[in-house]
């Protein structure tokens, strides 16, 4: 006697997260290295899958080492490899895709007869997006329905890259030993069929100067690009990740100048995410006039991003050094700046906190190189309403003092792009069960008295009755009622 009608949406959404480490190892002749002293790791993506049960994913570790050969000469050498792993996840499906992103952590190195081998650890955050399908109630025969209108957040992946060249001037070098970038998004901004991404790139280089000595050097770039989309329109709000692909540094130096020109060349790949809402009409709960009827919720929900933005805080204090060194050493430079972060809810509302990181190069009066490896520990709060916060940030203008005591004082500014999100819930009728029929009432109406603050709908529920046939039978009633009213209910005599 029910006949319930069912509507389909379909739509991408967030499937899971995944979080997967794994050690990428490299071998180089080490005859010649006598001690290293800077190593950077750089994590390239290459592919991400989805199969059954897993997510695949693989890239390219490139590495770049700064050492002192058994003359303590300042020497540097670049290597590569490629590396490919999978996270199992119980969601993934091949029907998902998934977005890596990348970080190279825990660098050591061991030597094995003539061979040095240099280990990274490469951190995977793994995103896995997937089409979603709610099937929900609408109405149907001989079914009285409340409808309402739920709001269902669904993402938009999108993905470009964007090419730029930057040219700077510094004092005259030798060589080039070191260079890092590291980019960050200050404004996104989604409309007109485009997303519109404006941030900074951080480049920091470390040089081997005319006199054998060691400098570091530091230029922040700006960029702005444009990736087209069709769902860039209505209201939307859109988050963006820019990663540093390839740089490429060239230096033409000016012996009479005194002198050298930079040339960067880079690549950055910008990965956007549209957090869209779409209004749906469904079937919030509903009853049959003919038979009882058992319905069935479905809740489903998701993160949205609430919020997209830029903040820059200043930090300084005492710095731990590790290891401890010993002895009149001279600081030359401080090369490989980067910053841990994460957030919590403290006293003083939700907090930032973590360290600033770097690898400080030393030099004795004999000529003798160390280094060690610089945290500055920090903490300060961030003014928000946002449920869950995610950062990116890069460390400019890091500066390092070292007392006569051995300690070392440290400063330095964090450009942060922090996006903000918050929890959204829907839930509609996914199955209604016919049950047994109602008895057929032979009398031509029917009187019920009323208890106080009952609404519409629930009178109509309680007495069987669709709510504009009860409103147009009692116009005198104004809701939510009052103890004690009368409510007449008519039939039609078969």
């Amino acid at each position: 006697m029910v006949k319930p009608q069912f509507e389909t949406y379909r739509y991408v959404g967030e499937v899971c997260r995944l979080k997967s480490q794994s050690i990428v190892e490299c071998r180089l002749p080490g005859s010649e290295i006598s001690s290293i002293l800077a190593v950077q790791a750089k994590a390239v993506p290459a592919e991400c899958a989805c199969a059954d049960g897993e997510v695949q994913y693989g890239g390219k570790l490139y590495l770049s080492i700064v050492y002192e050969d058994g003359a303590r000469k300042i020497c540097r050498a670049e290597r590569g490899v490629e590396f490919f792993h999978k996270k199992e996840g119980k969601e993934v499906t091949p029907a998902c895709f998934a977005r890596a992103v990348l970080e190279s952590e825990n660098i050591t190195w061991r030597r094995e007869g003539s061979g040095l081998y240099v280990s990274a650890v490469i951190g995977a955050e793994l995103t896995v997006y997937g089409t979603k399908q709610m099937e929900y109630l609408l109405g149907g025969e001989n079914l009285i329905v409340q409808k309402d209108v739920e709001r269902v957040c669904k993402t938009v992946c999108v993905s470009g890259e964007v090419e730029g060249e930057d040219e700077f001037d510094t004092d005259y070098i030798g060589d080039i030993l070191l260079h890092s970038e590291k980019a960050v998004v200050n404004r996104v901004h989604a409309s007109a069929g485009q997303i519109d991404i404006e941030g900074e790139i951080n480049v920091h280089l470390c040089v081997l100067k005319a006199d054998e000595s060691l400098c570091s050097y530091e230029r922040l770039i700006t960029f702005k690009t444009s990736i087209p989309s069709e769902e860039a329109f209505g209201k939307i709000t859109a988050g963006a990740r820019v990663f540093v692909k390839s740089a490429h540094l060239t230096a033409d130096a000016d012996e009479e100048k005194g002198n050298s020109r930079m040339v960067l060349a880079y690549n950055l790949s910008c990965e956007c995410y549209l957090c869209v809402q779409d209004e749906i009409t469904v079937a919030k709960d509903g009853f049959s006039t003919e038979a009882e009827i058992t319905l069935h919720t479905q809740n489903e929900g998701g993160m949205y991003l609430t919020n997209h933005e830029k903040r820059t805080e200043r930090i300084s204090g005492v710095a731990v050094v590790s290891p401890e060194i010993e002895g009149e050493y001279t600081l030359q430079a401080a090369v490989l700046p980067r910053a841990e972060i994460s957030f919590r809810k403290g006293e003083r509302g939700i907090e930032a906190e973590g360290a600033v990181l770097a690898e400080v190069l030393l030099c004795s009066a004999d000529g003798n190189h160390r280094s060690a490896t610089l945290s500055l520990p920090f903490v300060f709060p961030v003014e928000t309403d946002a449920e869950y916060m995610e950062a990116d940030c890069m460390v400019c203008g890091l500066n390092v003092r070292r007392k006569k005591n051995g300690e070392a004082e440290a400063e330095a500014t964090l450009r942060l792009s922090l996006r903000s999100y918050e929890k959204r819930e829907w839930s509609y009728i996914c199955k209604a069960e016919e049950g047994e029929a109602y008895e057929q009432d032979e009398s031509a109406f029917s009187v019920f008295m009323t208890s106080a603050g009952e609404a519409l709908w629930e009178v109509s529920k309680r007495l069987r009755c669709a709510p504009e046939e009860l409103t147009k039978s009692n116009p005198e009633l104004e809701f939510p009622l009052k103890a004690g009213e009368r409510i007449f209910v008519y039939r039609q005599i078969k």
